[in-house]
């Protein structure tokens, strides 16, 4: 059994850093001392700014700006959808879309007319549709607010000028979870809702809120092309 009165070198050294560290202190004089605190404050406050930027730039250089691919995406029809009436879903009938693009990456948004984010990120989705129209990505695209009207639908959508996805609502959310669940998409209700699915069924990416429209397009772009 070790003696508890022998303590070792780190632990004696430390302890005699620390007891320094204090008497320094102790004998600053107020004045000198609040000096110090400001300068530790400010250096501080350097290195979270630093540390932000390089944040910043390697999201930006390795994931947010446009992918660095040799593809040439085929031209968009841009086709519109500004005057299609919204199309109400059942559970069945979403199940019955995820079948038919059996062997297509899906692109599937889940979003809300009143969520603040969704407003952000609503616009990206819009632009992926334009962009991806003519090659093989299927988007769908479920607005689930409760007791939705169609109409209101519409004219919130119409807030973005051209829309470039066919609009759906989910007007029977009973078994809609489970069905997600079978997916291996683990949706838990929040909104905006963005995953990406493989032409094998595989989950891409997925993730909640609003990020760069170029997060998803080099996703997209890596599952089509790659």
């Amino acid at each position: 059994m070790s003696d508890p009165k022998i303590i070792s070198l780190q632990k004696y050294k430390k302890s005699q850093k620390l007891k320094s560290f204090k008497e320094k202190l102790l004998k600053m004089s107020p004045r000198k001392l609040i000096k110090k605190l400001r300068e530790d404050r400010k250096m501080l406050f350097i290195v979270a700014v630093t540390s932000a930027f390089i944040a910043s730039f390697l999201w930006n250089y390795f994931v947010a700006i446009p992918a660095r691919l040799d593809v040439q995406i085929a031209p968009s029809q841009n086709i519109t959808f500004n005057n299609t009436k919204p199309i109400p879903m059942t559970t069945g009938q979403v199940a019955n879309e995820f079948e038919q693009y059996e062997g297509k990456p899906v692109l599937l948004y889940i979003y809300t007319t009143w969520c603040s984010s969704c407003a952000r990120q609503t616009p990206f989705i819009n632009e992926i549709a334009r962009e991806f129209q003519n090659t093989d990505l299927k988007i769908i695209t479920l607005a689930v607010d409760k007791d939705l009207n169609p109409n209101d639908l519409q004219s919130h959508l119409s807030r973005y000028g051209n829309v470039y996805f066919q609009p759906r609502y989910l007007s029977f959310k009973e078994g809609f979870l489970e069905f997600l669940k079978k997916k291996n998409i683990n949706y838990q209700g929040r909104i905006p809702y963005t995953v990406l699915i493989s032409q094998y069924g595989e989950v891409v990416t997925k993730y909640v809120g609003a990020k760069s429209p170029n997060y998803l397009r080099n996703k997209i772009i890596k599952e089509i092309y790659q």
